[in-house]
């Protein structure tokens, strides 16, 4: 693990109580993490991969963030009305206290929508703005109408299943996923009553640990 800090001033007081003295390693953080985080999941292995679009049609592969950003990912859809937006307005706090400092260009947020027939370009286009979320390091992504269920196979491989009702919404989990630089899944944020600042402290470790 370096010993470099990216974790932002402000916060410095908040994570120095959060993170237990005790945790030299990453391994150490996890054990300590995991007898108080019980909405966290830690895991070591790779990552799915993807390549979808963003907003502008310009293709995006979790590959292009590898040695170069710690991911925070999480699948949702626009027309969702209920833990959606409530896990996108979450993700949108963690990423205002991430994006104080300098781990703000070594973290990439991205939501990937599973419901690419309906979410065209305005609707991922203002689904950030009205969530709070930073363009700077967030993206919205989508597979394209032509390949409508192309996410939702995606999520399955993430371990999550999407199940379309009769109302034609989706039944689904609640999971942020964290990857590292090299483009391991890392841990699992289970639900919307996570801590934000474990979540924080977990991702600022990720960011001091390169090899």
């Amino acid at each position: 693990m370096r010993c470099g800090l990216t974790i932002p001033l402000v916060l410095l007081g908040i994570v120095a109580a959060a993170r237990p003295a005790a945790a030299h390693s990453l391994k150490d953080l996890e054990a300590q993490l995991f007898k108080r985080e019980k909405y966290v999941e830690f895991v070591n292995r790779p990552a799915p991969e993807f390549e979808l679009r963003d907003v502008k049609g310009k293709t995006i592969r979790l590959a292009d963030f590898r040695g170069k950003k710690v991911v925070v990912l999480w699948f949702i859809y626009a027309s969702c009305p209920d833990v959606c937006p409530l896990q996108s307005d979450l993700l949108a706090e963690v990423q205002k206290k991430v994006n104080i400092g300098p781990m703000r260009d070594l973290v990439q947020f991205v939501a990937i929508t599973t419901d690419p027939a309906r979410d065209e370009p305005e609707i991922l286009r203002a689904y950030g703005p009205a969530h709070g979320l930073d363009a700077h390091n967030w993206v919205f992504l989508t597979s394209g109408a032509d390949k409508p269920d192309a996410t939702r196979e995606l999520a399955d491989r993430y371990g999550l299943k999407f199940t379309r009702t009769e109302k034609d919404m989706f039944m689904h989990g609640t999971v942020t996923h964290i990857i590292d630089f090299e483009g391991k899944l890392r841990a699992r944020f289970h639900g919307l009553k996570w801590d934000q600042i474990n979540m924080v402290v977990y991702i600022n470790a990720l960011t001091n640990d390169r090899h």
